[in-house]
């Protein structure tokens, strides 16, 4: 398969998701992760849940962060979790691996925090819940979540130049829809996104 061969309902829905966010709100943090399991791990080659379990334990962890920040701020801030994952396999060792997208209420969350803290921000919640979806220790096991460049794009329907980031946003995340890493056929989605 070509390596610049995309795939192009994985393409559509990518905006879509993009776009569902910024009806929900109207600043949204967009934040590309990714999820790497331990080097010896062959346990989760055929684990076809633990995207699941992560996203469910994130969802939890927003949200009981939410309960606090809100009290702290005297807020009522909502932020439900938009997202969008792509299971993968490395070119070079052939590992599973899942590429994220992100998609938050900006009022909430601006940025993942302090990449040294362990607890008490965004980057360390993803941590967490990664950790706990494949049964690996935290904070032990936290860089298997990494962080590629540039992770962070702001999203604002008031801004002028909205459109033109949400097109830039959706160039970068093409990156997802790559063919040429992903397997089909083998009982695995290696697509999904929040509905």
């Amino acid at each position: 398969m070509s390596r610049n061969t995309y795939n192009e309902h994985y393409i559509q829905k990518i905006n879509h998701t993009i776009r569902k966010s910024l009806l929900t709100y109207n600043r949204v943090t967009a934040i590309r992760v990714d999820l790497r399991f331990p080097s010896s791990d062959i346990l989760h080659l055929s684990d076809s849940n633990a995207i699941t379990r992560f996203f469910e334990s994130l969802k939890a962890k927003i949200n009981a962060d939410l309960k606090r920040k809100n009290k702290i701020w005297k807020r009522n801030h909502s932020c439900p979790l938009f997202y969008v994952w792509v299971r993968e396999f490395g070119e070079i060792k052939n590992k599973k691996h899942y590429h994220v997208l992100l998609l938050l209420n900006k009022d909430v969350y601006w940025n993942l925090g302090d990449f040294i803290k362990t607890k008490g921000t965004l980057y360390a919640l993803v941590q967490q819940a990664w950790c706990s979806a494949i049964g690996v220790n935290h904070p032990d096991e936290r860089y298997l979540v990494h962080i590629p460049d540039n992770a962070v794009t702001w999203l604002d329907n008031n801004n002028a130049n909205n459109e033109s980031t949400i097109f830039e946003l959706n160039q970068r995340c093409r990156y997802l829809a790559k063919e040429h890493t992903k397997y089909y056929g083998d009982g695995e989605r290696s697509f999904g996104c929040s509905r």
